[in-house]
Protein backbone atom coordinates (compact mmCIF):
# COMPACT_ATOMS: atom_id res chain seq x y z
CA UNK A 1 0.00 0.00 0.00
CA UNK A 2 2.77 2.14 0.98
CA UNK A 3 4.31 1.48 -2.30
CA UNK A 4 1.37 2.80 -4.24
CA UNK A 5 0.83 6.13 -2.27
CA UNK A 6 5.20 6.50 -2.89
CA UNK A 7 5.24 6.06 -6.24
CA UNK A 8 2.73 9.29 -7.59
CA UNK A 9 4.91 11.11 -4.77
CA UNK A 10 7.94 10.74 -6.28
CA UNK A 11 6.96 11.80 -9.52
CA UNK A 12 5.25 14.26 -8.45
CA UNK A 13 8.56 15.67 -6.61
CA UNK A 14 10.09 15.52 -10.14
CA UNK A 15 7.88 16.86 -12.11
CA UNK A 16 8.20 19.96 -9.64
CA UNK A 17 12.30 19.71 -9.61
CA UNK A 18 11.22 20.10 -13.36
CA UNK A 19 9.25 22.67 -13.68
CA UNK A 20 11.43 24.39 -11.17
CA UNK A 21 14.31 23.78 -13.00
CA UNK A 22 13.45 25.24 -16.38
CA UNK A 23 13.28 28.77 -15.07
CA UNK A 24 17.19 28.24 -15.25
CA UNK A 25 17.78 26.38 -17.70
CA UNK A 26 15.96 28.58 -19.90
CA UNK A 27 17.70 31.52 -18.20
CA UNK A 28 21.20 29.90 -20.01
CA UNK A 29 19.77 29.43 -22.86
CA UNK A 30 18.64 33.05 -23.38
CA UNK A 31 21.94 34.37 -22.10
CA UNK A 32 23.67 31.88 -24.38
CA UNK A 33 21.46 33.54 -27.03
CA UNK A 34 22.56 37.36 -25.99
CA UNK A 35 26.37 36.15 -26.59
CA UNK A 36 25.82 34.52 -29.94
CA UNK A 37 24.00 37.70 -31.04
CA UNK A 38 26.75 40.13 -29.73
CA UNK A 39 28.96 38.23 -31.56
CA UNK A 40 26.71 38.62 -34.49
CA UNK A 41 26.42 34.84 -35.03
CA UNK A 42 22.83 35.17 -35.28
CA UNK A 43 21.79 31.65 -36.40
CA UNK A 44 23.76 30.13 -33.62
CA UNK A 45 22.03 32.83 -31.23
CA UNK A 46 18.37 32.21 -33.04
CA UNK A 47 19.03 28.35 -31.73
CA UNK A 48 19.15 28.92 -28.31
CA UNK A 49 16.42 31.31 -27.91
CA UNK A 50 14.35 28.87 -28.97
CA UNK A 51 15.35 26.80 -26.73
CA UNK A 52 14.49 29.33 -24.53
CA UNK A 53 11.09 29.59 -25.58
CA UNK A 54 10.42 25.95 -25.58
CA UNK A 55 11.66 25.42 -21.93
CA UNK A 56 9.91 28.58 -20.72
CA UNK A 57 7.44 29.87 -23.06
CA UNK A 58 6.41 33.37 -21.26
CA UNK A 59 10.08 34.40 -21.49
CA UNK A 60 9.13 37.15 -23.82
CA UNK A 61 12.84 38.68 -23.84
CA UNK A 62 13.83 35.19 -25.77
CA UNK A 63 11.34 35.25 -27.75
CA UNK A 64 11.98 38.82 -28.88
CA UNK A 65 15.89 38.23 -29.43
CA UNK A 66 15.00 34.91 -31.55
CA UNK A 67 12.80 37.29 -33.82
CA UNK A 68 15.48 39.46 -33.84
CA UNK A 69 18.17 36.47 -34.98
CA UNK A 70 15.42 35.60 -37.69
CA UNK A 71 15.25 39.28 -38.80
CA UNK A 72 19.16 40.01 -39.12
CA UNK A 73 19.28 36.44 -41.01
CA UNK A 74 16.93 38.26 -43.62
CA UNK A 75 14.05 35.65 -42.21
CA UNK A 76 11.43 38.68 -41.78
CA UNK A 77 8.44 36.96 -42.85
CA UNK A 78 9.27 34.68 -39.87
CA UNK A 79 10.59 37.69 -37.44
CA UNK A 80 6.85 39.39 -37.99
CA UNK A 81 5.38 35.79 -36.81
CA UNK A 82 7.38 36.33 -33.56
CA UNK A 83 6.78 39.41 -32.98
CA UNK A 84 3.21 39.42 -33.33
CA UNK A 85 2.93 36.41 -30.86
CA UNK A 86 5.27 39.07 -28.40
CA UNK A 87 2.21 41.72 -29.38
CA UNK A 88 -0.41 39.89 -28.90
CA UNK A 89 0.14 38.41 -25.44
CA UNK A 90 1.91 41.89 -24.30
CA UNK A 91 0.38 45.17 -26.60
CA UNK A 92 2.46 47.29 -24.34
CA UNK A 93 5.54 45.47 -25.51
CA UNK A 94 7.14 48.59 -27.19
CA UNK A 95 10.23 46.80 -29.13
CA UNK A 96 8.03 44.37 -30.53
CA UNK A 97 5.74 46.49 -32.22
CA UNK A 98 9.20 48.99 -33.61
CA UNK A 99 10.72 45.68 -34.92
CA UNK A 100 7.76 44.50 -36.25
CA UNK A 101 7.22 48.03 -38.46
CA UNK A 102 11.42 47.43 -39.50
CA UNK A 103 10.77 44.16 -40.45
CA UNK A 104 7.31 44.88 -42.65
CA UNK A 105 9.28 48.09 -44.62
CA UNK A 106 11.97 45.76 -45.44
CA UNK A 107 9.46 43.44 -46.83
CA UNK A 108 7.79 46.56 -48.48
CA UNK A 109 4.51 46.27 -46.61
CA UNK A 110 4.69 50.05 -45.83
CA UNK A 111 0.96 50.45 -44.61
CA UNK A 112 1.37 47.71 -41.90
CA UNK A 113 4.67 49.40 -41.38
CA UNK A 114 3.12 52.73 -40.88
CA UNK A 115 0.77 51.09 -38.11
CA UNK A 116 3.64 49.59 -36.50
CA UNK A 117 5.79 52.44 -36.09
CA UNK A 118 2.98 54.75 -34.97
CA UNK A 119 2.03 52.10 -31.99
CA UNK A 120 5.80 52.07 -31.11
CA UNK A 121 5.27 56.09 -30.85
CA UNK A 122 2.33 55.98 -29.29
CA UNK A 123 4.27 53.94 -26.67
CA UNK A 124 6.91 56.34 -26.39
CA UNK A 125 9.47 53.89 -28.10
CA UNK A 126 12.65 55.84 -29.70
CA UNK A 127 10.53 58.76 -30.78
CA UNK A 128 13.75 59.82 -33.01
CA UNK A 129 14.18 56.23 -34.67
CA UNK A 130 10.62 55.48 -34.69
CA UNK A 131 9.81 58.79 -36.51
CA UNK A 132 12.92 58.69 -38.68
CA UNK A 133 11.65 54.72 -39.77
CA UNK A 134 7.49 56.06 -40.31
CA UNK A 135 9.24 58.46 -42.48
CA UNK A 136 10.66 56.39 -44.63
CA UNK A 137 7.53 54.44 -44.93
CA UNK A 138 5.62 57.39 -46.04
CA UNK A 139 7.80 57.88 -48.63
CA UNK A 140 7.32 54.64 -50.12
CA UNK A 141 3.77 55.28 -49.77
CA UNK A 142 4.68 58.14 -52.41
CA UNK A 143 3.22 60.61 -49.07
CA UNK A 144 5.88 62.85 -49.03
CA UNK A 145 4.44 65.55 -46.52
CA UNK A 146 3.85 63.08 -44.32
CA UNK A 147 7.57 61.67 -44.95
CA UNK A 148 8.63 65.09 -44.19
CA UNK A 149 6.65 65.84 -41.20
CA UNK A 150 8.19 62.83 -39.97
CA UNK A 151 11.77 63.15 -40.55
CA UNK A 152 11.75 66.88 -38.72
CA UNK A 153 9.80 65.46 -35.67
CA UNK A 154 12.52 63.06 -35.43
CA UNK A 155 15.10 65.79 -35.52
CA UNK A 156 12.88 67.47 -33.57
CA UNK A 157 12.63 65.25 -31.18
CA UNK A 158 17.08 64.31 -30.64
CA UNK A 159 18.35 66.93 -32.89
CA UNK A 160 21.40 65.02 -33.02
CA UNK A 161 19.78 61.96 -34.76
CA UNK A 162 21.90 61.79 -37.91
CA UNK A 163 20.01 59.37 -39.85
CA UNK A 164 16.97 61.71 -39.34
CA UNK A 165 19.03 64.33 -41.05
CA UNK A 166 20.06 62.09 -43.55
CA UNK A 167 16.45 61.07 -44.71
CA UNK A 168 15.11 64.34 -45.29
CA UNK A 169 18.00 65.69 -47.28
CA UNK A 170 17.43 62.64 -49.54
CA UNK A 171 14.06 63.63 -49.66
CA UNK A 172 14.73 67.16 -50.36
CA UNK A 173 17.20 66.08 -52.84
CA UNK A 174 14.55 63.39 -54.50
CA UNK A 175 11.87 67.13 -54.73
CA UNK A 176 14.78 68.80 -56.27
CA UNK A 177 15.43 71.25 -53.12
CA UNK A 178 19.44 70.56 -53.49
CA UNK A 179 20.05 73.26 -51.23
CA UNK A 180 18.01 71.90 -48.58
CA UNK A 181 19.45 68.48 -49.35
CA UNK A 182 22.70 70.13 -49.04
CA UNK A 183 22.03 71.42 -45.78
CA UNK A 184 20.28 68.50 -44.26
CA UNK A 185 23.56 66.30 -45.16
CA UNK A 186 25.83 68.60 -43.54
CA UNK A 187 24.43 68.18 -40.35
CA UNK A 188 23.66 64.24 -40.85
CA UNK A 189 27.85 64.68 -41.37
CA UNK A 190 28.08 66.47 -38.46
CA UNK A 191 26.66 63.79 -36.58
CA UNK A 192 27.82 60.90 -38.54
CA UNK A 193 31.24 61.92 -40.01
CA UNK A 194 32.56 58.30 -40.71
CA UNK A 195 29.77 57.43 -43.24
CA UNK A 196 30.57 56.96 -46.67
CA UNK A 197 27.28 57.47 -47.80
CA UNK A 198 25.88 61.04 -47.22
CA UNK A 199 29.07 62.28 -48.65
CA UNK A 200 28.72 60.93 -51.89
CA UNK A 201 24.65 62.08 -52.24
CA UNK A 202 25.83 65.59 -50.88
CA UNK A 203 28.62 65.43 -53.87
CA UNK A 204 25.36 64.22 -56.12
CA UNK A 205 23.42 67.46 -54.65
CA UNK A 206 26.32 69.30 -55.20
CA UNK A 207 26.55 68.18 -58.86
CA UNK A 208 23.08 68.99 -59.13
CA UNK A 209 23.49 72.75 -58.26
CA UNK A 210 26.41 72.74 -60.82
CA UNK A 211 29.09 73.17 -57.71
CA UNK A 212 31.48 70.69 -59.31
CA UNK A 213 34.41 71.82 -56.64
CA UNK A 214 32.27 70.96 -53.91
CA UNK A 215 30.77 67.80 -55.29
CA UNK A 216 34.96 66.74 -56.15
CA UNK A 217 35.80 67.04 -52.54
CA UNK A 218 32.64 65.23 -51.34
CA UNK A 219 34.15 62.33 -53.33
CA UNK A 220 37.10 62.97 -52.89
CA UNK A 221 36.37 62.09 -49.24
CA UNK A 222 34.15 59.35 -50.35
CA UNK A 223 37.24 57.96 -51.86
CA UNK A 224 39.48 58.16 -49.42
CA UNK A 225 37.48 56.14 -46.77
CA UNK A 226 38.10 52.86 -49.79
CA UNK A 227 34.71 52.28 -49.01
CA UNK A 228 33.81 49.98 -51.82
CA UNK A 229 32.35 52.93 -54.04
CA UNK A 230 34.24 52.30 -57.43
CA UNK A 231 31.69 53.92 -59.44
CA UNK A 232 32.65 57.11 -58.15
CA UNK A 233 36.04 57.67 -60.21
CA UNK A 234 33.65 57.96 -62.92
CA UNK A 235 31.47 60.71 -61.57
CA UNK A 236 34.26 62.90 -60.31
CA UNK A 237 35.81 62.58 -63.83
CA UNK A 238 32.80 63.70 -65.18
CA UNK A 239 32.74 66.35 -62.83
CA UNK A 240 36.45 67.16 -63.67
CA UNK A 241 35.98 67.66 -66.88
CA UNK A 242 33.01 70.10 -66.02
CA UNK A 243 35.36 72.29 -64.47
CA UNK A 244 38.03 72.00 -67.48
CA UNK A 245 40.27 70.24 -65.34
CA UNK A 246 40.49 67.65 -68.48
CA UNK A 247 43.83 65.43 -66.99
CA UNK A 248 42.18 64.87 -64.17
CA UNK A 249 39.42 63.54 -65.48
CA UNK A 250 41.09 61.21 -67.75
CA UNK A 251 42.75 60.12 -64.81
CA UNK A 252 39.46 59.01 -63.10
CA UNK A 253 38.09 57.68 -66.22
CA UNK A 254 40.99 55.72 -66.38
CA UNK A 255 40.34 54.18 -63.17
CA UNK A 256 36.53 53.99 -64.02
CA UNK A 257 37.51 51.81 -67.23
CA UNK A 258 39.33 49.62 -65.03
CA UNK A 259 36.24 48.81 -63.00
CA UNK A 260 33.57 48.66 -65.89
CA UNK A 261 34.90 48.07 -69.27
CA UNK A 262 31.54 47.96 -70.83
CA UNK A 263 30.30 51.61 -69.78
CA UNK A 264 29.66 53.61 -73.18
CA UNK A 265 29.30 56.40 -71.12
CA UNK A 266 33.01 56.60 -69.76
CA UNK A 267 34.62 56.58 -73.37
CA UNK A 268 32.17 59.18 -73.92
CA UNK A 269 33.53 61.58 -71.13
CA UNK A 270 37.06 60.60 -71.69
CA UNK A 271 37.27 61.23 -74.90
CA UNK A 272 35.51 64.40 -74.53
CA UNK A 273 38.37 65.75 -72.05
CA UNK A 274 40.75 63.87 -74.50
CA UNK A 275 39.70 66.22 -77.33
CA UNK A 276 39.92 69.18 -75.01
CA UNK A 277 43.76 67.78 -74.27
CA UNK A 278 44.62 67.94 -78.01
CA UNK A 279 44.93 64.28 -78.14
CA UNK A 280 42.40 64.02 -80.82
CA UNK A 281 43.21 60.20 -82.20
CA UNK A 282 42.70 58.95 -78.63
CA UNK A 283 39.82 61.01 -77.91
CA UNK A 284 38.71 59.40 -81.26
CA UNK A 285 39.17 56.09 -80.52
CA UNK A 286 37.15 56.20 -77.55
CA UNK A 287 34.12 58.02 -79.46
CA UNK A 288 34.37 54.76 -81.63
CA UNK A 289 34.29 52.87 -78.52
CA UNK A 290 31.88 54.27 -76.91
CA UNK A 291 29.71 54.18 -80.27
CA UNK A 292 29.93 50.24 -80.54
CA UNK A 293 28.85 49.79 -77.09
CA UNK A 294 25.85 52.35 -77.55
CA UNK A 295 24.63 53.62 -80.90
CA UNK A 296 21.88 55.79 -79.33
CA UNK A 297 23.90 57.71 -78.34
CA UNK A 298 23.73 60.73 -80.20
CA UNK A 299 26.31 63.00 -78.39
CA UNK A 300 28.80 60.14 -79.02
CA UNK A 301 28.08 60.57 -83.02
CA UNK A 302 28.21 64.25 -82.66
CA UNK A 303 32.09 64.44 -80.88
CA UNK A 304 32.94 61.58 -83.58
CA UNK A 305 31.69 63.99 -85.92
CA UNK A 306 33.69 67.18 -84.43
CA UNK A 307 36.57 65.42 -84.32
CA UNK A 308 36.54 64.46 -88.24
CA UNK A 309 35.89 68.27 -88.96
CA UNK A 310 38.82 69.31 -86.79
CA UNK A 311 40.93 66.42 -88.83
CA UNK A 312 39.05 68.45 -91.88
CA UNK A 313 37.57 64.81 -93.19
CA UNK A 314 33.72 67.08 -94.26
CA UNK A 315 32.95 63.44 -95.37
CA UNK A 316 33.31 61.68 -92.09
CA UNK A 317 31.85 64.40 -90.04
CA UNK A 318 29.07 64.54 -92.22
CA UNK A 319 28.40 60.56 -91.99
CA UNK A 320 28.54 60.44 -88.15
CA UNK A 321 26.26 64.01 -88.34
CA UNK A 322 24.25 62.32 -90.28
CA UNK A 323 23.77 59.95 -87.16
CA UNK A 324 23.56 62.04 -84.53
CA UNK A 325 20.62 63.84 -85.66
CA UNK A 326 18.56 60.31 -86.86
CA UNK A 327 18.60 59.90 -82.68
CA UNK A 328 18.23 63.24 -81.71
CA UNK A 329 17.06 66.65 -84.58
CA UNK A 330 16.99 69.05 -81.53
CA UNK A 331 20.15 69.55 -80.82
CA UNK A 332 21.33 72.67 -82.66
CA UNK A 333 24.75 72.13 -82.24
CA UNK A 334 24.48 68.45 -84.57
CA UNK A 335 22.97 70.97 -87.37
CA UNK A 336 25.67 73.68 -86.73
CA UNK A 337 28.61 71.11 -87.26
CA UNK A 338 27.27 69.52 -90.27
CA UNK A 339 26.42 72.52 -91.85
CA UNK A 340 29.88 73.73 -91.40
CA UNK A 341 30.97 69.98 -92.92
CA UNK A 342 28.98 70.60 -95.99
CA UNK A 343 30.67 74.52 -96.18
CA UNK A 344 33.67 72.87 -96.05
CA UNK A 345 33.00 69.98 -98.71
CA UNK A 346 31.45 73.05 -100.59
CA UNK A 347 27.89 72.28 -100.54
CA UNK A 348 26.90 75.93 -99.84
CA UNK A 349 23.19 75.48 -100.64
CA UNK A 350 23.20 72.60 -97.93
CA UNK A 351 24.96 74.37 -95.37
CA UNK A 352 22.63 77.19 -95.40
CA UNK A 353 19.90 74.59 -95.11
CA UNK A 354 21.92 73.61 -91.82
CA UNK A 355 22.45 76.77 -90.06
CA UNK A 356 19.07 77.66 -90.56
CA UNK A 357 17.58 74.73 -88.89
CA UNK A 358 20.30 75.71 -86.39
CA UNK A 359 18.73 79.34 -86.00
CA UNK A 360 15.24 77.80 -85.86
CA UNK A 361 16.39 75.49 -82.57
CA UNK A 362 18.29 78.42 -81.10
CA UNK A 363 17.99 82.22 -82.35
CA UNK A 364 20.85 83.61 -80.63
CA UNK A 365 23.46 81.22 -82.42
CA UNK A 366 25.52 83.92 -83.54
CA UNK A 367 28.04 81.15 -85.45
CA UNK A 368 24.97 80.01 -87.21
CA UNK A 369 24.15 83.42 -88.78
CA UNK A 370 27.69 84.26 -89.37
CA UNK A 371 28.61 81.18 -90.81
CA UNK A 372 25.09 81.16 -92.59
CA UNK A 373 26.11 84.92 -93.56
CA UNK A 374 29.37 83.18 -95.57
CA UNK A 375 27.79 80.48 -97.34
CA UNK A 376 25.37 83.08 -99.06
CA UNK A 377 27.76 85.34 -99.71
CA UNK A 378 30.04 82.80 -101.60
CA UNK A 379 26.68 81.76 -103.48
CA UNK A 380 26.45 85.98 -104.53
CA UNK A 381 23.14 86.38 -102.06
CA UNK A 382 24.94 89.68 -100.72
CA UNK A 383 21.37 90.87 -99.06
CA UNK A 384 20.49 87.60 -97.26
CA UNK A 385 24.27 87.31 -95.64
CA UNK A 386 24.53 90.81 -94.92
CA UNK A 387 21.68 90.50 -92.94
CA UNK A 388 22.97 87.23 -91.14
CA UNK A 389 26.06 89.44 -90.40
CA UNK A 390 24.24 92.27 -88.57
CA UNK A 391 22.51 89.42 -86.51
CA UNK A 392 25.74 87.92 -85.52
CA UNK A 393 27.31 91.35 -84.32
CA UNK A 394 23.99 92.05 -82.32
CA UNK A 395 24.81 89.00 -80.38
CA UNK A 396 28.71 88.99 -80.63
CA UNK A 397 29.80 92.15 -81.45
CA UNK A 398 33.61 91.18 -80.74
CA UNK A 399 34.19 88.91 -83.59
CA UNK A 400 36.52 90.28 -86.00
CA UNK A 401 35.63 88.10 -88.94
CA UNK A 402 32.08 89.39 -89.20
CA UNK A 403 33.50 92.88 -89.31
CA UNK A 404 35.66 91.48 -92.47
CA UNK A 405 32.71 89.16 -93.89
CA UNK A 406 29.91 91.96 -93.85
CA UNK A 407 32.98 94.57 -95.65
CA UNK A 408 32.94 92.07 -98.53
CA UNK A 409 29.09 91.97 -99.00
CA UNK A 410 28.40 95.35 -98.22
CA UNK A 411 31.51 96.04 -100.96
CA UNK A 412 29.89 94.02 -103.56
CA UNK A 413 26.50 96.04 -102.90
CA UNK A 414 28.20 98.92 -103.32
CA UNK A 415 28.52 100.66 -100.10
CA UNK A 416 31.94 101.21 -100.29
CA UNK A 417 31.68 103.16 -97.03
CA UNK A 418 30.16 100.87 -94.92
CA UNK A 419 32.41 98.24 -96.88
CA UNK A 420 35.53 100.60 -95.43
CA UNK A 421 34.30 101.06 -92.08
CA UNK A 422 33.91 96.96 -91.16
CA UNK A 423 37.07 96.96 -92.97
CA UNK A 424 39.00 99.26 -90.73
CA UNK A 425 37.28 98.21 -87.30
CA UNK A 426 38.41 94.28 -88.91
CA UNK A 427 42.17 96.00 -89.35
CA UNK A 428 41.93 97.54 -85.64
CA UNK A 429 40.65 94.07 -84.29
CA UNK A 430 43.16 91.85 -85.60
CA UNK A 431 42.76 90.70 -89.08
CA UNK A 432 45.09 90.61 -91.34
CA UNK A 433 43.28 89.19 -94.01
CA UNK A 434 41.16 92.53 -94.29
CA UNK A 435 44.30 95.01 -95.34
CA UNK A 436 44.92 94.02 -98.09
CA UNK A 437 40.93 95.35 -99.20
CA UNK A 438 41.79 97.96 -97.31
CA UNK A 439 44.55 99.62 -99.48
CA UNK A 440 42.44 97.70 -102.73
CA UNK A 441 38.90 99.84 -102.13
CA UNK A 442 39.49 102.34 -99.54
CA UNK A 443 41.76 104.86 -100.88
CA UNK A 444 40.75 108.47 -101.48
CA UNK A 445 43.48 109.81 -104.15
CA UNK A 446 46.49 108.34 -102.30
CA UNK A 447 45.00 108.59 -98.93
CA UNK A 448 43.44 105.21 -97.26
CA UNK A 449 40.48 105.86 -95.78
CA UNK A 450 41.79 104.86 -92.05
CA UNK A 451 41.23 106.53 -88.74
Amino acid sequence: MKSKIIIPVIIAVVILLLWIARIPLADHYYKQGLEYQEQEMYEEAGIYFARAVRVRGGLVDARFGQALSEAALGNHPRAIELYTVITERDSTYAPAWFYRGVSKLSEAHFAYAVRDFTRSLNLDYEPAISYTNRGRAYRELGETGRAMDDFSDAINSDPSYGPAWFERGALKASLEDFEGAVDDYSMAIKYEPDNPEVYRLRGASMASLENFIAAIEDYDRVIDMDAGYEGLYKQRGIFRRRINDFAGAVDDLDRAVQYDPDDAEIYFHRGSALANLGELDRAMEDFSVSIDLDAGNARAWLNRGLGWLRRGESAGAIRDLNESIAIDDTNPQSFYLRGTAKAMSGDYAGSVSDFSRTIALDGNHAMAFFNRGISRGIMGMHEEALSDYNRSLELNPDNPGAYHQRAVSRINLNDMQGGCEDLRTAVEMGVAEAEPMLRMYCREGENIIVR
